[in-house]
């Protein structure tokens, strides 16, 4: 009598909390900051960045999202530049000050002078820090796919790191 072969079992993924239906949600990609000073900005990438599982904090300025990063830090900042109160720019500088591990995209369109303003911005954000930089207005896979290059790239790093 040939007994058949089971497969190993998997692994469960760790559970969340529980839904309204009584499953569980499953735990979040990571937290995100979004920090936009224009509110159906980032609204839209609340949405579509909670749509794909991510866990998401919004900030209008520089300033709450300073206070926010030291409440609860997230994984990565998506940063707008152009801000009233303290621009993208100066907050990246501070987030790097104080949280040196911090994880930054930039994001920034033209400045309405039709110029090379987002241009120069997005250099002088890679300067203080942003890991990566984006030009607006987004597409939501051009931010999805950069999301996932950078956790690809954190988990191949943290291997290696592992390993040596």
């Amino acid at each position: 009598m040939s007994r058949s072969r089971r497969p190993p079992p998997r692994p469960t993924p760790p559970r969340g909390r529980p839904h309204a239906n009584g499953r569980s949600e499953p735990a979040p990609r990571a937290r995100l900051l979004v920090v936009d000073d224009h509110a159906d900005t980032r609204e839209l990438l609340y949405t579509i960045l909670k749509t794909e599982g991510y866990d998401v904090a919004v900030a209008e300025d520089g300033d709450v999202a300073l206070q926010c990063y030291r409440e609860r830090p997230a994984d990565v900042v998506l940063m707008d530049l152009f801000m009233p109160r303290k621009d993208g720019v100066t907050a990246i500088r501070e987030l790097f000050a104080e949280f040196p591990s911090v994880t930054i995209v930039a994001m920034s369109g033209d400045t309405g002078g039709g110029g090379a303003g987002w241009h120069d911005a997005l250099a002088e954000a890679r300067t203080a820090g942003a890991q990566l930089t984006l030009r607006k207005p987004l597409e939501p896979w051009v931010l999805l796919r950069a999301l996932e290059g950078l956790f690809a790239a954190r988990k191949s790093l943290n291997g290696l790191h592992r390993s040596a």
